[in-house]
């Protein structure tokens, strides 16, 4: 089991790596290996949230509370919206597009430090 600092960390890298590695995508015409290591990243975005969760003591057998259902949510959305965004968002509308993913990356971070129930 892996302390508290190490899935902070983890969970607060590949967040960085994902919306750098999103943004290669919507901007240039990214190679396959920066769209695998957005994918990736997203996935370690995703287990170093539940390590984080653990270690905060929030508990998977009496289900999540709504700030976490949030915080997945967003999750979710940006990990299909990169990848969808860049394949058929017309360039134009890309930059928009970012702006808004970046305003859900700062709700997700609401959501993790005023824990709204």
């Amino acid at each position: 089991m892996l302390s508290y600092e190490v899935y902070k960390i983890l969970h607060i890298l590949t967040i960085v790596v994902f919306f750098s590695f999103g943004a290669v995508m919507l901007y240039t015409d990214a190679p396959k290996h920066v769209k695998i290591i957005n994918g990736v990243a997203s996935f370690l975005i995703l287990v170093g949230g539940m390590g984080l969760l653990a270690r905060v003591g929030v508990g998977h057998g009496g289900g999540f509370p709504f700030w976490v259902w949030a915080k997945m949510a967003i999750w979710l959305v940006l990990a299909v919206a990169f990848p969808v965004s860049a394949k058929r968002l017309p360039q134009n509308l890309r930059f928009p597009a970012y702006g808004l993913f970046l305003a859900l990356l700062f709700a997700a971070h609401y959501f993790a430090l005023y824990k709204p129930y």
